[in-house]
């Protein structure tokens, strides 16, 4: 989104993103992209296309709007396909479809939302955000931030420094 996985290479950036978030689950480059900068002008308000304005303290509804938001009539169509095709060609079991496909898509959605935009960006009674990033970081160690979701725990130095690639953001919190 940033261009940091080939500096310099917009383009290049363009196609290797676009080719993930369609792998992953029929995402539209520009779209996704587009919400991601409109999340960085206005992060944590109303304006903020990741944020649930109506409830931010409660975790299930903000998912729920989020994940409708993302996955629209693009992404049913692009995963009707997939597992069409696992048990159709390949002739997979629905079981098998369920727990290495399905079930994995869903738990990582789950994980990115929560690690990469509730836990951040929520808002709690007890405290307020350092500025108007509206978003905080969390305390994890490096490991246990790399595996809850590719450093997204650093999620405040990553609004401090967005050009910033994932594997580096814990080293921006120790310089």
């Amino acid at each position: 989104m940033h261009g940091s996985l080939a500096p310099g290479r917009t383009r290049l950036n363009a196609v290797i993103g676009g080719f993930i978030l369609f792998v992953y689950a029929g995402f539209a480059w520009k779209k996704i992209r587009d919400a991601h900068f409109a999340h960085h002008d206005a992060p944590g308000t109303p304006a903020d296309p990741d944020f649930y304005a109506d409830d931010p303290e409660n975790f299930w509804p903000w998912f729920g709007t989020f994940f409708s938001r993302y996955f629209g009539w693009r992404s049913v169509a692009f995963v009707s396909t997939v597992v069409t095709f696992y048990l159709v060609i390949l002739d997979a079991s629905v079981t098998n479809v369920v727990l290495f496909y399905g079930l994995p898509s869903l738990l990582s959605s789950l994980q990115l939302f929560y690690f990469g935009t509730y836990r951040p960006h929520r808002h709690e009674e007890s405290g307020t955000f350092a500025d108007a990033h509206n978003t905080r970081s969390s305390e994890f160690g490096y490991v246990a931030s790399l595996f809850s979701c590719f450093h997204f725990g650093y999620h405040h130095e990553h609004h401090l420094a967005p050009w910033t690639p994932w594997w580096a953001l814990p080293h921006t919190r120790q310089s």
